[in-house]
């Protein structure tokens, strides 16, 4: 009787872990939040930059 209860344990703490890893993974690919959304609005532009460096040059002056 010790011999398939270990195991039976063990296999049902693994079954337990993966429904839970797989919960995870379905409810991440079904987010409506991307990673990668807004990489090049959240970017301020080269141009954005100077312009901003600039006027607080000029009210430095």
């Amino acid at each position: 009787m010790k011999d398939w209860a270990f195991p039976s344990l063990a296999f049902l703490v693994f079954m337990y872990g993966t429904f839970f890893v797989i919960l995870y993974i379905y409810d991440y690919k079904n987010s409506s939040v991307s990673v990668f959304s807004d990489v090049n609005t959240s970017q301020p532009n080269e141009r954005d930059i100077d312009n901003f460096l600039r006027e607080i040059s000029n009210s430095l002056k």
